[in-house]
């Protein structure tokens, strides 16, 4: 019985109450950044350390972690995230075992054998909402309700917790602040006579980005400052460099529990495959309390990468395609007098296939219905890279003066393919505006692409306005 204890009071650290393994942090890339990620949140994780972190992620994800703190004593964590037409669903599975041990009365004899597990199923929801507050430009919101079950020989308990989350998105792009809370809603797991409910945990965090991805170095920084109602409050930090997109070094701290043990390391290494996915492998290394150093093991694959979503002919849509696009929507005057046909290339517009995708934005903006403007506002905000992709496609191809502002915004959306096709778009009209609205998205733009498609944009408007 001491062994299963011991398993106990680590994850407990300063404080006793129920579900203590969910103190413990997943995934290899979260803990060797010391658990600081509320504010980070950026893959599938994201349905255990914050929710809201759910509403960026614009391809399907999948991850998948492993270690052992003792013989006989291992963590798994398995997580997955897809976007859909409103949001991004998370699904996240811990599991922390322990084998079967040796089992004594008082008076030192052997009983038998007893084993042990906890166990959490996750899911969530995140999604984002656009502000046009000048200080607060968008958010990102989500909350998860998970199942734990625990078990120790043959006593067993169950139950729920909800957790909720906020990720508000700075004017400075780089900077953002997260919120959390952990165990908003829980119920009492009788695992013992009168039982007990997972602690609520208020999480604040900050997180700032130096150099855009892909860039020779690009660091991310973080800091959480956590409130536990079982516990004093104590700060977690992380520090993240990454080379070339590809090699990453990481180092974290937190001073939960035994100040000195709170130190982690960890490595990332990402390899872009075929068909615009991406595999990710991941290591963290750092002291765990009462179990010493503690070796860490993760894996991630993205289904798709920024721009990987639309078709490969799609990379010129917004720019020179987009005069000749009209006309070729008009002779499609006959389809688009019904409402039938109006309703279906809707209905493709939100589909899967990123092609269907763009040809619903082309036929849609042919229309010159209002509403359709309104539609294609809803895609930018979404998580699914596609479906921002195809909005910029369809506002490309209005000419209305609410489709040349949105143009123009788009080119501070966080989505740097975003930026990089509403300049292409900007570069085939002739509002005037356009210009002074490249050119000041010029000097803010850190990313080396949409740094060459302003420019280019910026070289067609003066051919342009002598027409």
């Amino acid at each position: 019985m001491c062994f299963a204890a011991q398993v106990t009071a680590f994850a407990s650290g300063p404080g006793t109450s129920a579900a203590n393994f969910l103190k413990i942090p997943v995934g290899a890339r979260g803990t060797s950044l010391g658990g600081a990620f509320t504010a980070v949140a950026d893959n599938a994780d994201a349905v255990f350390y914050n929710p809201a972190g759910l509403g960026l992620l614009a391809v399907p994800e999948f991850s998948y972690a492993f270690n052992n703190y003792l013989p006989g004593v291992s963590q798994q964590w398995l997580a997955a995230a897809y976007p859909a037409a409103r949001g991004t669903l998370g699904l996240g599975v811990n599991y922390l075992s322990v084998k079967a041990f040796d089992s004594y009365d008082a008076s030192d004899n052997r009983t038998g054998s007893v084993s042990a597990y906890d166990l959490a199923f996750h899911l969530g929801y995140g999604g984002a909402l656009e502000t046009d507050l000048e200080f607060l430009p968008s958010l990102r919101y989500g909350a998860a309700v998970k199942y734990i079950s625990e078990r120790l020989d043959t006593s067993k308990a169950s139950g729920y917790g909800v957790d909720a989350g906020l990720l508000l998105m700075t004017p400075f792009k780089a900077l953002r602040f997260g919120l959390g809370l952990e165990n908003l809603a829980a119920s009492r797991l009788d695992f013992i006579r009168g039982g007990a409910k997972p602690p609520f945990k208020f999480k604040t965090g900050v997180s700032y980005r130096l150099g855009a991805p892909g860039k020779a170095v690009a660091s991310l920084f973080s800091l959480d400052y956590n409130f536990p109602e079982d516990g004093p409050r104590y700060l977690a930090a992380g520090v993240e460099s990454t080379v070339y997109g590809a090699l990453a070094l990481r180092a974290g701290y937190s001073s939960f529990g035994e100040i000195s043990n709170g130190v982690s390391f960890g490595l990332g290494f990402g390899l872009p495959v075929r068909g615009g996915r991406e595999i990710r492998l991941d290591y963290s290394y750092g002291a765990t309390y009462d179990f010493g150093n503690v070796h860490k093991f993760g894996f991630a694959c993205k289904f798709g990468t920024a721009g990987a979503a639309p078709p490969p002919a799609t990379a010129a849509a917004p720019a020179a395609p987009a005069a000749p696009a009209v006309p070729s929507l008009k002779a499609q005057e006959p389809a688009k007098s019904g409402e039938a046909e109006f309703k279906r290339q809707l209905s493709l517009l939100y589909g899967d296939s990123p092609e269907d995708s763009f040809t619903a934005a082309e036929y849609l903006a042919g229309t010159d219905s209002p509403m359709v403007v309104e539609h294609f506002i809803a895609l930018l905000s979404s998580g699914k890279e596609g479906w921002k992709l195809a909005a910029v496609h369809g506002l490309a191809l209005q000419k209305d003066s609410r489709s040349f502002e949105l143009l123009k915004g788009a080119l501070a959306h966080e989505d740097r393919e975003v930026r990089r096709l509403a300049a292409l778009a900007l570069g085939s009209r002739r509002e005037a505006g356009a210009a002074a609205a490249l050119q000041e998205a010029l000097k803010k733009e850190e990313a080396d692409t949409v740094k060459s498609a302003i420019i280019e944009a910026l070289t067609k408007l003066p051919a342009q306005a002598g027409e």
